[in-house]
């Protein structure tokens, strides 16, 4: 007996081929999901961790800050403010004291461009008992005042660098010592190595 098919409205599908075709997609898919899922996970638990450190790091800050309140209160009462201006003037004596200007001209030396001349260097001691140094410098052009800036940005001894004055000598030809451009930068300096010693 003879069976006719017609290929025409029923053409041959290779089932087994379907199936894995489309069963591989599926398994690598599933392993694609775990495997994000497992990466949400750990970065779920690793977040918690580090908001919880977080959280542990503000109390403490909060309660430092509360303590240095109320020691400010406590030296801010009249039988302590001989005490508190006695002590803040011995700690700005011992920054003051020793502030190396070897080192200073050392660290300004990788930092100075061709052409400027230093005029006068002022260190001030501020509150925080950070040096903020005042520079006078005298170059051919402003540029040079301007490329010190951005040498300074770069070097790790010197922060919140800005110009602050800058005028012309009286003749941008003349060779004299008030020619060029003056400029005055002010600057926070941290020395190479850690100030021992002061609060």
């Amino acid at each position: 007996m003879r069976i006719g098919v017609n290929l025409a409205s029923r053409p041959y599908e290779d089932e087994g081929q379907f199936y894995r075709r489309w069963g591989t997609s599926l398994f690598l898919i599933a392993v694609f999901t775990a495997f994000m899922v497992a990466m949400s996970v750990r970065h779920y638990v690793n977040s918690q961790k580090s908001w919880a450190s977080a959280r542990e790091a503000q109390a403490r800050l909060a309660e430092l800050k509360k303590e240095q309140a109320q020691a400010e209160q406590i030296l801010a009462e009249p039988q302590n403010r001989g005490t508190r201006d006695k002590s803040q003037f011995l700690n700005a004596a011992i920054l003051r004291k020793s502030f190396s200007w070897t080192r200073l001209m050392e660290d300004l030396e990788k930092v100075m461009p061709t052409g400027v001349r230093v005029v006068s260097i002022s260190p001030i001691v501020e509150q925080r008992n950070r040096f903020i140094l005042k520079l006078e410098l005298q170059g051919e052009t402003r540029d040079s005042a301007i490329e010190l800036l951005r040498n300074m940005e770069k070097s790790q001894h010197f922060r919140s660098s800005r110009l602050t004055e800058e005028s012309r000598g009286a003749s941008n030809t003349a060779t004299g010592p008030d020619s060029g451009v003056k400029s005055e930068i002010r600057t926070a300096y941290l020395p190479a190595e850690p100030i021992e010693g002061v609060d």
